[in-house]
């Protein structure tokens, strides 16, 4: 982690840094970090495997993963969803979608290549406001518990409330952390299709053989595959992938040094918490 924490200070003002799946990307003057633990901040199930790509070169570079998920988000899966499926589930209709949400993100995390208890549910309610102490207390916690080196979760500026506030909790939280421990934090704010403005500071470029991977992966989250169908007539992996498109051709009309074999980005604004000094 120091190295990959010198050289982000060291090549600062190069930006935008590129890391690539698919080849050695001779610009790439900041290297993948051999250690470290890796937060993956979701505000809702599904957050973690749309930046599955750069959760992967981590893992495969040393990086230990873990995931933490802020609300089920029940409100997010349409009735008609049940409705077509038989079930003796006594339980309500709401719990039934937290169930099938929690589910689908416990899969997709086990496809990713971890094991269950990597994943926490934090439990926090969306209907019970976001100022409760309580659901503060347990982003805090959790992120106590952790302690990363790197946490990864959407960029603040969203038209989805529950990622604003849960941007706007770690903040704080990664603030105080870095005073009270004298140690470095990076976060990597990733691009949502609900993203109304970041600075694109990182960009994690991948080709066909990730883009299959990475659809298999949003794919299992199937209440959201249908309700994107039903409501934007597209599949949930079609419009993320389709956002990592245009990020692409996006870095190809700015950079000389894409490498061909891409067709994708994940892209990422970047903060460091420090003691000295936060860039950003």
């Amino acid at each position: 982690m120091s190295s990959f924490v010198s050289d982000l200070k060291q090549y600062w003002k190069d930006r935008p840094f590129i890391w690539s799946e698919g080849e050695d990307v001779s610009a790439t003057k900041v290297r993948l970090p051999e250690s470290g633990r890796v937060l993956v901040l979701g505000p809702h199930p599904d957050d973690p495997e749309s930046v599955a790509i750069t959760c992967r070169l981590l893992m495969q570079s040393g990086c230990d993963i873990w995931y933490a998920i802020a609300t089920l988000s029940p409100s997010g899966v349409e009735d008609e969803y049940f409705r077509k499926r038989e079930s003796k589930d006594s339980n309500s209709l709401k719990e039934r979608k937290c169930k099938v949400r929690e589910a689908e993100q416990i899969r997709a995390t086990e496809i990713f290549g971890l094991t269950p208890n990597r994943v926490t549910f934090l439990g926090i309610d969306e209907e019970e406001g976001f100022d409760c102490p309580g659901n503060l207390t347990r982003i805090k916690d959790q992120l106590e518990s952790v302690k990363p080196d790197i946490a990864i979760l959407p960029a603040g500026k969203d038209t989805n409330l529950t990622h604003a506030w849960v941007h706007q909790a770690f903040r704080k939280w990664a603030r105080d952390q870095a005073v009270a421990t004298n140690k470095t934090l990076v976060a990597l704010y990733n691009e949502d299709p609900k993203t109304i403005e970041m600075r694109k500071d990182l960009f994690v470029l991948f080709g066909e053989e990730g883009a299959d991977w990475k659809r298999s992966l949003l794919r299992t989250h199937d209440s959201q595959q249908q309700r994107n169908i039903h409501r934007r007539g597209m599949g949930f992996d079609e419009r993320i992938l389709r956002m990592n498109s245009l990020n692409w051709k996006h870095l190809v009309e700015i950079s000389a040094s894409v490498g061909l074999s891409s067709n994708y980005a994940e892209v990422f604004e970047i903060e460091l918490f420090d003691q000295v000094e936060n860039l950003k």
